[in-house]
């Protein structure tokens, strides 16, 4: 069995498939899924052309790599490096008459724009690149190495992936979301545990879609949207300058759109590397604001700067995207505030993470999010958006309510008037 380095452990299977049926990759039979992956921020340094820490291949260097080291069921053929170098580029790869290739093929953490998935949420597409169909019956994916009931789809008895199909699951048969602001892991395992594909990648280029390229065997890149048919690489990316596909903005680039069309009275709106618009310096219109959070313990804090008391009861609080085509009923991860929920004037309400009520079932990432108050009719009540690091410690606006600048490195004050650092 060919040993990889443990950096690179799960990005190994670029190409894993099926042997007879849909069978399992003869090079991961002892995968322990449990063990603990290493910090990339040691690897080598990609496009180098010599394979270092993390690295799976790089450039003409797979490390004694063939096609059939990759999956039992290649005879031969010219296996290459993915430009990650996270991946194998499995294209130019021979497989063998009367085999499956079951594959990862598309990923998409924003949901279709348009056609049969538009409004179900993330998606997941397999593929069936061998000439027999494969049964999946007790085949599982998960986005957690442990596959806990709750965030594991089981595949049910009959499921078959017959020879060039696409098949396209959706959020709520996943049972678990894509983050889009954090590197994922997405594992497909057979019905006795061995993995059989798996692929991780950043949630925010999975924005619009992240796919094989050809479909099946070909290295994972950035692409259009083709849930269900032939997948085509990006005809835009985002750092052009040019909003393209599910971006939100690129650069310069805002789409026409400014802090007015968002519900906000004013202000500029911006965008962030990962072509999301940034309405933190926007002002809003409302009373009650998002006014301090932390991506430590969870916890986000509204305020009612108004005179008055304020009932919230029916507002939503969620940090999915939302924009026009927004729906509250494939948001899993959202809370509700029940009726009543007052929030008296001059007044803090800090909501924990957690499953009861009141509480916010999603968490908050220290790599960056963004956390949008509704109200009931579905405008935006307020927004913030924050990058790596940002909200360690707490991301507060000075002075409190919509008229304070949100700031990094604020003193933790949930509950009470706002401290800088």
């Amino acid at each position: 069995m060919r040993s990889y380095p443990i950096g690179a452990l799960f990005t190994v299977f670029a190409s894993i498939a099926a042997c007879s049926g849909a069978g399992r990759p003869s090079d991961v039979d002892n995968v322990d899924l449990t063990a603990a992956t290493e910090d990339t921020a040691a690897a080598g340094e990609c496009g180098d052309g010599e394979l270092g820490p993390g690295e799976l291949c790089d450039g003409d260097d797979l490390g004694g790599t063939s096609c059939p080291d990759v999956n039992a069921g290649y005879a031969g053929g010219t296996l290459a490096c993915a430009a990650d170098c996270r991946s194998f580029d499995a294209s130019a790869c021979d497989l063998s008459p009367g085999t499956a290739l079951i594959a990862l093929n598309e990923i998409g953490s924003g949901g279709a724009l348009v056609g049969e998935w538009a409004g179900q949420g993330d998606l997941i597409e397999l593929f069936n690149a061998g000439d027999v169909a494969a049964d999946l019956s007790g085949y599982k994916l998960s986005d957690d190495m442990a596959f806990p009931a709750d965030k594991t789809y089981v595949f049910p008895a009959g499921f078959v992936l017959a020879p060039g199909e696409w098949r396209v699951l959706i959020e709520t048969d996943l049972l678990f979301g894509i983050a889009q602001n954090k590197e994922e892991t997405v594992l497909l395992v057979d019905a006795r545990g061995e993995v059989i594909d798996s692929v991780t990648f950043d949630g925010a280029i999975a924005r619009a879609s992240w796919c094989r390229v050809p479909d099946g065997n070909g290295a994972w890149a950035a692409c259009d949207q083709t849930f269900g048919t032939a997948n085509l690489a990006a005809s835009g990316s985002c750092g052009d300058d040019e909003v393209n596909g599910i971006e939100e903005c690129d650069g310069a680039d805002l789409g026409g759109q400014t802090c007015e069309v968002f519900g906000f009275v004013g202000g500029a709106l911006a965008c962030t590397a990962d072509c999301l618009r940034d309405t933190t310096a926007c002002k809003s219109s409302s009373a009650v604001v998002i006014n301090e959070l932390e991506s430590g313990q969870d916890d986000i804090e509204l305020y009612n700067a108004g005179d008055t008391a304020i009932d919230v009861g029916g507002w939503i609080l969620t940090d999915d995207p939302v924009g026009p085509d927004y729906d509250p009923a494939t948001d899993l991860e959202k809370v509700v505030f029940a009726a009543p929920t007052t929030i008296v004037s001059e007044g803090f309400f800090v909501v924990t993470k957690g499953m009861g009520p009141g509480q916010h079932p999603f968490g908050l990432s220290g790599d960056g999010d963004t956390v949008t108050l509704l109200r009931p009719d579905l405008s935006v009540a307020d927004r913030v958006s924050y990058t790596a690091g940002q909200a360690d410690v707490s991301y507060c606006r000075l002075p409190d309510g919509p008229d304070g600048d949100w700031t990094p490195g604020c003193t933790p004050t949930q509950g009470a008037p706002n401290q800088g650092g």
